[in-house]
This record gives structure tokens, C-alpha cells and sequence, in this order.
């Protein structure tokens, strides 16, 4: 998983798509979005907002 794919994942959470579609779309396992969404909400991943 590169660096790119990190904030696909979490432009995608930030638009509010489901685990199952981003995983399709991203083309990555459930667990690295399972992850990033985790580290999202307990406040440990801060990315600015890519406009």
C-alpha cells in the first residue's frame, strides 16, 4: 500500500462510501480500510482535506 492509495481511501471515507465499495474501488484488502478508518476516528491519522 503506497501513499497515493492512503488518501484514496481516505478521500473515499470522507465522502462516506462503504468498507465493501472502497475496497473494490481502491482495489485493497478490507483490513488496510478497516485500519485507516479506525486511526480516522480515534483522531491518530490527520490528513488535511484535499480539495
Amino acid at each position: 500500500m503506497n501513499k497515493e492509495q492512503v488518501h484514496q481511501v481516505i478521500q473515499l471515507l470522507r465522502e462516506g462510501h462503504s468498507l465493501t465499495d472502497i475496497t473494490k474501488m481502491a482495489k485493497i484488502n478490507v483490513m488496510y480500510v478497516s485500519v485507516i478508518r479506525k486511526l480516522m476516528v480515534m483522531d491518530l491519522l490527520q490528513l488535511p482535506a484535499e480539495a
